[in-house]
């Protein structure tokens, strides 16, 4: 039974493995033909080079195994799609002079193309809603066109295939868990198909705060109760359940947001400690107490501003919201270690009325942010290049809005240092 099953994906050469596609003297024809998208990524080995679409190519006799990476399609607005491969024979036989049929069809991944918003107080109880970039490209009212319940909206992320990260929200819900992407086609109800509940995020309140990806795989935690960010590693999100944190940086009081730099470098805003905190790539491996730079930075009057947003742009400025004033610390203002006090350059005031948490960039440049209750807004690229007290250039109302706390794009935007980029 195991013979027949893998025949098939041998392209009908019979037997089980190399054994029954034995290499041989001559070459014959893989023809791939590619549906769903106009441009496709596909790689077989032993051939040179990437098909970019539908094409037959010639192989030597003999196993080869087809790959096909994700996509991404260019939109107006915001941010761009991805496609997501199925692939009927990832194992082909060719056999000399005869042709094998490779079908390639590609899919919308459907958390992509959209603005996601993690949200508390709904109407319909929804955490997590979804804008098209055209619903939200100007000020006005938009209704979102995906309204999710993930249980909780605290400092989500996405990995690479376009999966949902999110942070419990009540003690009801999973401390942390994955959402896989095919589920957010539509609205509703989601249920995970990985948590995690670690001892490591200990009992207090508030827990787990915020997430992000290194380069590796592993996820990043920030654990505000236990004054830690904590990591697991890939091998360890993937399986769940309750594992230990493979390393803790402890010693950083009620760490909010989090985000690694271009170099690999760890930061965290530890709000109580009213400092930004830069953990070196070359010690985010190994287990320790705070980090190797912490930034103090005063706001007018000399006043200590807190830290509880980042987000890095496109040219390596961290962006900080600290508590409703938005300030950029340059990459100058980032080196160096111990301890500093700046006043950063460029200072952005936002209303009183303004609640902003988690803060995210887009692939035009645009920085996202929560408004007042019910409404979310947008600072243009122009806006943030100078400092003062002023509204954001696009402020959308939505009926489905409570109050918006964290922000994020799949794919990442071009050029920023985030896990979730495509290719």
């Amino acid at each position: 039974m195991a013979a027949a099953l893998i025949a098939p994906l041998l392209g009908g050469c019979g037997g089980a493995g190399a054994d029954a596609c034995p290499a041989g003297a001559g070459d014959g024809t893989v023809t791939v033909v590619v549906t769903g998208h106009d441009t496709a990524a596909v790689s077989i080995e032993g051939v040179a080079g990437t098909l970019s679409g539908s094409a037959s190519v010639s192989a030597a006799a003999g196993p080869h195994t087809v790959n096909a990476a994700r996509v991404t399609a260019a939109q107006d607005g915001i941010t761009g799609r991805v496609f997501a491969p199925t692939i009927d024979r990832p194992t082909v036989c060719v056999a000399a002079g005869e042709t094998v049929m490779v079908n390639v069809v590609y899919a919308l991944v459907p958390t992509s193309g959209k603005l996601w918003a993690g949200i508390g107080d709904a109407p319909d109880a929804s955490t997590m809603l979804g804008f098209a970039p055209a619903s939200v490209a100007a000020t006005g009212s938009a209704s979102a066109d995906v309204a999710a319940n993930t249980g909780g909206s605290d400092g989500f992320t996405f990995d690479r295939a376009g999966n949902l990260w999110v942070v419990g929200g009540t003690t009801d819900a999973p401390p942390l868990a994955r959402y896989p992407a095919s589920m957010f086609a539509g609205d509703g109800d989601k249920t995970p198909d990985i948590v995690i509940n670690s001892p490591t995020f200990g009992d207090g309140t508030p827990g787990p705060r915020a997430l992000a990806f290194e380069s590796t795989g592993s996820l990043w935690v920030s654990v505000a109760s236990t004054n830690e960010v904590v990591m697991f590693t890939a091998d360890q999100i993937a399986a769940g359940g309750s594992p230990e944190a493979a390393v803790e940086r402890g010693g950083l009081a009620s760490p909010q947001g989090i985000a690694f730099d271009a170099a690999g470098n760890l930061w965290v805003a530890a709000e109580d400690d009213a400092a930004v905190v830069r953990i070196d790539g070359s010690n985010v491996g190994s287990s320790g107490t705070a980090g190797d730079l912490s930034i103090t930075a005063t706001g007018a009057n000399s006043v200590t501003l807190r830290p509880i947003g980042l987000a890095f742009d496109a040219a390596g400025n961290l962006w900080v919201n600290y508590d409703g004033t938005i300030a950029r610390i340059t990459p100058a203002e980032q080196t160096g270690s111990g301890t500093r006090t700046i006043s950063p350059g460029i200072q952005i005031t936002t209303d009183v009325l303004t609640l902003p948490v988690g803060i995210a960039f887009d692939q035009d440049g645009g920085l996202w942010l929560a408004h007042a209750a019910g409404k979310f807004a947008r600072f243009a690229p122009a806006q943030l290049a100078a400092s003062g007290s002023m509204a954001p250039a696009t402020i959308i109302t939505s009926p489905d809005v409570g109050y918006v706390a964290w922000f994020a794009i799949y794919p990442a935007p071009p050029g920023l240092p985030l896990f979730h980029k495509v290719p």
